[in-house]
């Protein structure tokens, strides 16, 4: 009789163990059926993905897995073969346009999930979110994102040239004929080399025409207006000026000419603001950076940029998950993850702005005038028009090419606009 009860209860201990065990794994497993997946499709790679992205929505989020998609958003060849194939991205890194929208009836609309999210618009800098709203390609002034990372530029200026030439190192706030007049006099011959003052060739050429905001193409009826406008003519006189400055278009094809790369002739550059993290590690360079230049009668305004969105598929089954992991990185906390990690933030916040590119630099003594970018309001976008898709590209096309000829500007911009016009009349003959 003993020896029965004693088996009993072996019997039914042995059943405990095994029952909470298979517990304990169904638990699991349900707790891993529960993880939502959410793709991201974004152009980088995947070192970038996680050091940005994945591990602080992993930390904020543990029950999102945020995977990376491959393949290029700006693609539409590519975008059609991937949804071909059934695979469509829950978040994508677009501006939103009239293909992505229409076409492709691909991007969300997000205001009703801000407001059903309470998310806070007010964290964005000035006029962040209104160029968002005026870029709405159907004038319905909608986002179709949150912005996550705005284009800012700076001016970098190469210290060792300056005292070699015994000038005064840039400050922030200069005018664009400030620079200039500077720019003459560190254009010279020193020791073989040919120095040259300033560069702002390559994508950066047109940084000077989006402080303007001058409009481009009337949205109606596609007219040409930017070459009428007298701001375009101030641009090119501009260019103009720090083309005709002796020795500025010398080349040397044995001796490229660089400011961190080559023979670091160039003593000021006005380029992106994601550089810094880039040029820090060049060895011995002496460099430093303050605000873009700005024109005399806009103080302070800086070129114009409609920031990075990132944006919400139609076709994800997670809109929800999907709006929680965007609105934590446009958050203060994820705007600071990113803007140590080198991407511009978009929130007004000067922890942000401060801690700009310094999981790179700070391993550099250098005390880098890294807020420098952020101290100037953006210039307003110009009124939204379809014609207007391809401008900015043609526009930082055709000045490298005044750059490197000798046209006068009435000349050129008559030529610009004529080429812009057939430009716009084939748009239209495809609508």
């Amino acid at each position: 009789m003993n020896k029965k009860f004693w088996l009993s209860i072996l019997v039914i201990g042995l059943s405990l163990i095994l029952l909470i065990g298979c517990t304990k794994k169904t638990v699991k497993e349900n707790e891993q059926d529960e993880k939502v997946t959410l793709k991201m499709l974004i152009a980088v790679d995947e070192e970038v993905f996680k050091n940005r992205f994945k591990d602080q929505i992993s930390d904020a989020f543990p029950d999102i897995n945020l995977e990376l998609m491959e393949g290029n958003p700006a693609d539409i060849d590519q975008l059609q073969e991937l949804f071909a194939k059934g695979e469509v991205p829950d978040i994508i890194t677009v501006a939103p346009s009239v293909e992505y929208i229409e076409n492709l009836d691909l991007l969300m609309p997000v205001d009703e999930l801000i407001e059903k999210h309470k998310f806070d618009l007010g964290i964005f800098r000035e006029g962040i979110v209104e160029d968002l709203r005026a870029y709405d390609p159907l004038g319905e002034g909608q986002l179709y994102g949150l912005p996550i990372e705005v284009s800012m530029t700076a001016m970098y200026y190469n210290k060792d040239i300056f005292d070699k030439f015994g000038e005064d190192y840039p400050t922030d706030g200069m005018t664009w004929d400030e620079v200039v007049d500077l720019a003459r006099k560190l254009t010279d011959e020193r020791d073989g080399i040919q120095y040259k003052g300033v560069q702002i060739l390559n994508w950066a050429t047109n940084m000077p025409y989006k402080q303007l905001s001058i409009p481009g193409t009337d949205p109606e009826t596609g007219e040409v207006l930017f070459a009428d406008d007298p701001r375009t003519k101030q641009y090119f006189d501009l260019l103009a000026s720090i083309r005709d400055i002796p020795g500025m278009q010398e080349v040397d094809e044995d001796k490229p000419d660089g400011f961190h790369e080559n023979q670091q002739n160039i003593a000021m550059w006005v380029a992106s603001a994601t550089h810094l993290p880039l040029i820090a590690p060049v060895d011995g360079f002496n460099f430093d950076m303050v605000t873009t230049p700005v024109w005399k009668d806009l103080p302070n305004i800086g070129p114009s940029a409609v920031a990075l969105s990132f944006n919400i598929t139609k076709q994800s089954e997670h809109p929800d998950e999907a709006f929680k992991v965007i609105a934590h990185l446009a958050s203060p906390e994820g705007q600071k993850v990113l803007s140590r990690a080198g991407s511009p933030p978009t929130i007004e916040d000067t922890t942000a702005f401060d801690e700009f590119g310094s999981q790179i630099i700070e391993q550099y003594e250098n005390n880098y005038n890294a807020r420098a970018p952020f101290t100037q309001k953006l210039a307003p976008v110009p009124p939204y028009s379809k014609y207007d898709e391809s401008l900015l590209g043609f526009m930082n096309g055709k000045a490298n090419e005044f750059l490197q000829s000798n046209e006068d500007t009435v000349t050129f911009i008559r030529k610009l606009k004529d080429e812009y016009e057939t430009m716009v009349k084939e748009m239209q003959g495809k609508e």
